[in-house]
């Protein structure tokens, strides 16, 4: 039926008779399922090989603030990662929770008892929109204009996934949890400019070798001269339009698949 057989996490807050009857129908549909308590550490464990994440709530949990809390955190990761995990809830709790944790409200809600029909129909559509995201590069821009970051961010939202930070030692601090296949790197910031950040990821063994474009506004022949002694991968003008922008783009990542053969 599938490609491969799709990894599902389903995260609970009690290992219930429902929730193992749950599991046992997924696995029958050909599904990888692994069961996780509310752990943020196993969630972060599972977001890079899992394809569908469900979080089951128990009505429990809302007269528990620990475990309010940590749901919260779920949510940010989540959020962060650009994941949208399947809840399955009480009907008659579902705006309880809504007024507890808002971030669920964006979130697609399945009543119990669950239709396992229409489940797997959610987790199909999920993990198709995972799939194709993991197929696009990624891109971090660092730049303290956000105009600017924000356009370029939109003009190439539709090849790449993409990353905004307004300051340099918010990118290093982004790049500690997360990763990326380029960083577009502003030149002249503020405080940390756009050569003490690339020295800084040049020393440190997990970012030494992502490569950097900076971004700069100054084309002079001095300028640039004294860009490309740094030794970026490249250096795109902020007056680039959006072709000459993408061009540049496709051109890096071909030639970098090319060494990569």
């Amino acid at each position: 039926m599938y490609e491969r057989e799709k990894k599902v996490a389903v995260i609970t807050y009690q290992f219930s008779v429902v929730v193992k009857s749950m599991e046992k129908g997924l696995k029958d549909q050909g599904y990888e399922v692994s069961l996780i308590q509310d752990d943020i550490n196993a969630v972060k464990e599972l977001l890079e090989d899992t394809d569908v994440f469900i979080i089951y709530l128990q009505d429990s949990i809302l007269s528990d603030m620990e475990i309010v809390k940590r749901l919260f955190l779920i949510c940010d990761t989540f959020h962060d990662n650009g994941r949208n995990p399947i809840l399955i809830g009480n009907y008659n709790t579902q705006a309880s929770f809504y007024g507890m944790v808002p971030a669920l409200k964006s979130l697609v809600w399945m009543n119990r008892p669950v239709d396992m029909s229409m489940l797997m129909i959610e987790i199909e559509k999920e993990a198709k929109t995972v799939t194709t995201e993991r197929g696009k590069r990624h891109i971090l821009i660092i730049d303290d204009d956000p105009l600017y970051a924000k356009m370029v961010s939109e003009w190439i939202a539709y090849f790449y996934q993409t990353e905004i930070v307004s300051d340099g030692m918010m990118g290093i601090s982004w790049l500690a949890k997360n990763k990326t296949d380029l960083i577009l790197l502003d030149y002249e910031m503020p405080v940390v400019d756009g050569p003490k950040v690339l020295e800084m990821l040049r020393m440190h063994p997990d970012t030494s070798s992502i490569p950097v474009m900076f971004l700069t506004g100054i084309g002079t022949r001095e300028s640039i001269a004294r860009v490309m002694d740094l030794k970026p991968q490249g250096y795109i003008l902020k007056s680039t339009n959006r072709d000459q922008l993408l061009k540049t783009l496709k051109d890096f990542f071909d030639k970098q698949q090319l060494k990569n053969r």
